[in-house]
């Protein structure tokens, strides 16, 4: 009896190391590291390291309110319990920007069980391709218009999107933008699949593929 309560004991404390904390800081105006990948169940502290500005982080693209603000020496700590991409800003400072990359706990990106969601965009295949640009031009035109150049919603040309990343363009399609008309498509499109689609936006190859 005791010998299976320690093997218990060994496997439940085995489990709860297997999370693990990253530590992000905040200084002279910048999230250190900006881009950070993790695993799910993870978590990651922020700290404020400046001597006396404050800054928060606001993952704003989930429809979440703004945060406390940190202000020297605050720390702020989240655990993230599924895979994908967030980004974040802070508040105060919109130009400070960052992005949590969220892997399956445990994933191994060569094996083959994950091959569907880690392949490269260029096994996505063709008629799925042109599944998703027909998805585009007879969907999502009906708000953003047939020419992608706004309507309802705004542009999606390249120089509407200079100022977001592939992976933030890619979370809206995924995750839509709460409290407006933009809807999640993630039903629709697996990460791979809204990655390839962002990027065919940023570089402004889409109407050339349709």
């Amino acid at each position: 009896m005791i010998h299976i309560l320690s093997l218990l004991l060994s496997f439940i404390s085995g489990s709860a190391l297997a999370a693990t904390t990253h530590d992000v800081g905040i200084f002279k105006f910048k999230f250190l590291p900006a881009e950070i990948t993790i695993e799910a169940g993870d978590t990651i502290r922020w700290t404020n390291k400046e001597k006396r500005q404050y800054h928060s982080v606001w993952f704003e693209q989930l429809g979440e309110k703004e945060p406390d603000y940190l202000f020297p020496g605050d720390f702020y700590e989240r655990t993230f319990d599924e895979a994908g991409d967030l980004p974040y800003r802070c508040g105060p400072h919109p130009k400070m920007t960052g992005i949590v990359h969220i892997t399956g706990a445990g994933e191994n990106k060569t094996s083959p069980g994950n091959a569907q969601e880690t392949a490269p965009p260029n096994e996505i295949t063709e008629s799925r391709r042109t599944e998703i640009l027909y998805i585009l031009k007879h969907d999502c035109g009906s708000c953003h218009g047939m020419t992608l150049q706004g309507g309802l919603g705004p542009s999606l040309k390249p120089d509407a999107l200079e100022k977001l990343t592939q992976e933030q363009v890619a979370v809206t399609i995924n995750h839509g933008r709460p409290g407006t008309p933009m809807p999640p498509w993630k039903p629709f499109f697996s990460e791979q699949e809204a990655n390839w689609l962002a990027q065919q936006l940023k570089q402004g190859t889409v109407e050339q593929k349709k």
